[in-house]
C-alpha cells in the first residue's frame, strides 16, 4: 500500500491562467529532500478562461503527484474546503494563484511544524511589484496589509488572529487535526468571484485557537505576492475597503441592526468618517487617502448592514 503524503499543497484558482502557470512552475521547482512526501491539489473554482487547460497540462507533465478538483459553486472558502477533502497529507498547506513560493517553502513548513509541534504555521508574504508602486502608495506602508503583504522579521506565537503577526491565506499551513476539531473554512466568508470579501482564514484561526490549537508565525516560510498595477490604484483599494467591511457587516447578528437597516453606531461611524475625509481633503492634509479609505469602510459596513436586513426580512 502506498504511503500517504506528509504534505498536501492546495492551490485554489479562478480566472488567472497566466499567473497560475507561474505559481505552478515555482511549486514544481521546490527543493524537497527524499524524506518528505508531498502532493498537490489544484482546485478550479469554475474559471471561464484557459485555467482548466493550464491545470490539465500540469497534471499530465508534473513529476509531483497532482490531482485536480473542479468546484462549480463560486467561493474561495468552498474551493479550499474541497481541496481539504481531496487531500491526503497530515499537513495541508495553502497558497494562492498569484504567488511565487520560495524554493524551500514546503520544507520550511514541514520542519517548522515538526520542530515547534504547533498546529498552524503562517509565513512571510513579501511583495513582487510588477511595476514600481506610485509615490502615494510607497509613502503609506500601513496600506500594504490591504495588498496581502505580511513582512514581520521575527518568529512569534500567534495569540490574536486579528493582530500582528498573523496567519494569512497566501501562506499558511495546518495539521489535519485542526480541521477534524473545528471544521473547515466558513463558506459565508472570503472571496466569491470578483467580490472582495475576506476574513475566512482569520475566522478559522480564531476558532482553532479557541479550541486549544496553537499557531506560530515563521518568517523563514516565504512567498512572494505578485502585485499588478491594477491593485496599486486608489480605485481598487477603495473597492477592497468597501467590500471587506460590507462582507463583515453581512455576517453580523440581527441585534446590531436598527430601525433604518443598521445600528446607530454604524450610522454615526459613517457620518464621522465622511466628515473626517471632507475635512482632510479641504485642508489638503497628508492623511486624506487614509481618511477616504476609512470612509469607504464605514459606508461598506453601513451598506452591508442594510443589505443584511433586507435579506432577513425577505
Amino acid at each position: 500500500m502506498t504511503r500517504a503524503p506528509d504534505v498536501s499543497i492546495v492551490v485554489c484558482t479562478y480566472n488567472r491562467a497566466a499567473s497560475l502557470g507561474l505559481t505552478l512552475d515555482a511549486l514544481a521547482s521546490q527543493a524537497i529532500p527524499p524524506g518528505i512526501r508531498w502532493e498537490m491539489i489544484l482546485v478550479d473554482n469554475n474559471s471561464t478562461d484557459t485555467t482548466r487547460a493550464v491545470i490539465q497540462r500540469f497534471v499530465a507533465t508534473a513529476d509531483i503527484p497532482t490531482r485536480s478538483v473542479f468546484v462549480p459553486e463560486q467561493g474561495l472558502s468552498r474551493a479550499r474546503n474541497a481541496g481539504i477533502a481531496a487531500s491526503r497529507g497530515d499537513i495541508i498547506a495553502f497558497t494562492d494563484d498569484d504567488v511565487l513560493p520560495a524554493k524551500d517553502w514546503v520544507v520550511r513548513i514541514a520542519t517548522t511544524l515538526e520542530r515547534t509541534d504547533v498546529d498552524i504555521v503562517g509565513g512571510r508574504i513579501v511583495p513582487a511589484w510588477l511595476e514600481k508602486p506610485p509615490a502615494w502608495l510607497q509613502r503609506r506602508p500601513a496600506l500594504h496589509d490591504a495588498l496581502a503583504i505580511l513582512d514581520h522579521p521575527t518568529a512569534a506565537r500567534v495569540l490574536d488572529p486579528h493582530g500582528a503577526p498573523a496567519v494569512w491565506g497566501a501562506n499558511m499551513a495546518f495539521r489535519r487535526r485542526v480541521f477534524d476539531r473545528v471544521g473547515g473554512f466558513d463558506a459565508r466568508r472570503g472571496l466569491v468571484g470578483a467580490t472582495l470579501h475576506r476574513g475566512e482564514e482569520i475566522d478559522l484561526v480564531a476558532r482553532a485557537l479557541a479550541a486549544g490549537c496553537q499557531a506560530v508565525y515563521e518568517p523563514s516560510v516565504i512567498v512572494a505576492h505578485r502585485i499588478g498595477p491594477q491593485r496599486m490604484r486608489l480605485r481598487y483599494l477603495s473597492r477592497l475597503y468597501f467590500q471587506r467591511a460590507e462582507g463583515d457587516a453581512l455576517l453580523q447578528s440581527a441585534t446590531r441592526r436598527g430601525r433604518f437597516g443598521a445600528s446607530l453606531r454604524d450610522w454615526t461611524s459613517a457620518v464621522r468618517a465622511i466628515a473626517g475625509w471632507l475635512s482632510a481633503a479641504a485642508a489638503r492634509r497628508p492623511d486624506t487617502v487614509e481618511r477616504w479609505l476609512v470612509c469607504c469602510a464605514a459606508i461598506g459596513s453601513l451598506w452591508g448592514s442594510r443589505k443584511s436586513r433586507r435579506v432577513a426580512s425577505g
